[in-house]
C-alpha cells in the first residue's frame, strides 16, 4: 500500500513541487520568449495527467469521470493556490489569465486521454 501510495502520489507531489519553487522567481529569461498561455498550458497539462494517474492508480486504463475531473479540478486548484502564492513574490503578479491558461492545459490533458482511450478501444 505505502509503495503504491509513493508510485503514483509522489511524482504529483514533485512535480507541485517544481512548480510551487519556479513561481518563487522572477520570470528566467530562458522563457521570456515563450508565450505565456504556452508555458501555462503545458506545465498543467502535465499536472493534470499526474493527477489524473494518482486518482485512478495509472493512465493506460480508462479512468472513471470521477477520477478523470478530479484531476482536472486538482490542477485548476492548484493554479489558482499559485497565482495566489506569485502574489506574494517580487517580479510576479497574480492572473486571472493565467489561471485560464492553466484550466485550459488541464482539460486539454482530459481531451487528449479521453481520444486516447478511445483509440485503444476503452469507452
Amino acid at each position: 500500500m505505502r509503495d503504491s501510495l509513493w508510485r503514483y502520489w509522489g511524482p504529483l507531489l514533485l512535480y507541485m513541487g517544481v512548480i510551487f519553487y519556479g513561481s518563487a522567481k522572477p520570470r528566467p529569461d530562458a522563457v521570456s520568449n515563450t508565450p505565456d498561455f504556452v508555458l501555462h498550458g503545458a506545465a498543467y497539462f502535465v499536472l493534470a495527467l499526474l493527477s489524473i494517474r494518482a486518482l485512478s492508480r495509472g493512465l493506460f486504463h480508462r479512468a472513471s469521470s470521477l477520477h478523470l475531473w478530479g484531476g482536472v479540478l486538482i490542477a485548476i486548484v492548484y493554479g489558482a493556490s499559485d497565482e495566489w502564492h506569485q502574489s506574494f513574490v517580487a517580479g510576479r503578479v497574480a492572473s486571472v489569465s493565467d489561471l485560464a491558461y492553466d484550466a485550459l492545459g488541464a482539460m486539454l490533458a482530459a481531451l487528449v486521454l479521453l481520444l486516447f482511450w478511445r483509440g485503444r478501444g476503452l469507452r
